[in-house]
């Protein structure tokens, strides 16, 4: 689902078609994609030039069965409309796991790393964790990479709350803001501080998020089966 911006009779009645709707039907056609017609009003609109203007250029978009329910549309702070709707999924999700490389991390790993090379007499790689080129190399990128399972009772916890802990814990890691007068040592005591706080933060912020979860489909919370 997302919004297009392409205009096609073929669902936008109310505008002529363009360049970007042509080629989009001919995509989903090619695709063996369906659009939802379970909404079919706009889902856009505007006044401009003392007239109003209306488009439906947010779409979606699907492959196979589906059964969408309670269908209802919301106008709220913007120039396009919410389209809510239940849908009935057949199928079983299956389980996703996603790996990230966080690069801001590796900049701070060599920028240390540098740092101490320019007081020592040796080459920073020589401080990295491993025996062999290949192990410094695994580890260095284990460092720096984090894992996301994604199943079916999934759920968005991440939010504003967590964002300023988190830049926080990245400017202690870089030496940025405050903490450019520390030393090194004062440096990693400050980011491991940092970063202890964020992890029962996340640790918090899941636990409430399963809990949640929980309630609303009648299961056990993990946490208490543990207890």
């Amino acid at each position: 689902m997302g919004d297009w911006n392409a205009h096609n009779q073929a669902w936008d009645p109310l505008n002529e078609d363009d360049t970007r709707g042509k080629d989009m039907e001919e995509w989903m056609v090619e695709k063996g994609f369906e659009i939802g017609r379970e909404y079919d009003g706009p889902t856009w609109d505007r006044i401009g030039n003392g007239r109003k203007q209306q488009s439906r250029i947010d779409l979606f978009i699907s492959r196979g069965p589906k059964n969408w329910q309670k269908v209802k549309s919301d106008k709220f702070l913007s120039d396009h409309w919410a389209i809510m709707a239940e849908i009935d999924w057949n199928g079983k999700l299956e389980e996703v796991l996603q790996e990230k490389f966080d690069w801001d991390i590796l900049g701070g790993e060599l920028h240390m790393a540098e740092e101490d090379e320019e007081k020592g007499d040796f080459h920073w790689y020589n401080q990295l964790k491993g025996n062999t080129p290949y192990e410094k190399l695994k580890l260095l990128r284990q460092g720096c990479s984090s894992a996301m399972r994604i199943t079916e009772k999934s759920k968005r916890w991440w939010d504003e709350e967590l964002s300023d802990p988190l830049k926080i814990t990245r400017d202690a890691r870089r030496g940025k803001g405050s903490n450019r007068s520390l030393d090194q040592a004062a440096r990693f005591k400050r980011w491991k501080m940092e970063k202890d706080k964020m992890r029962i933060l996340v640790r918090e912020k899941k636990k409430k998020c399963w809990q949640t979860f929980c309630e609303e489909n009648g299961e056990k919370d993990p946490w208490e089966i543990v207890k």
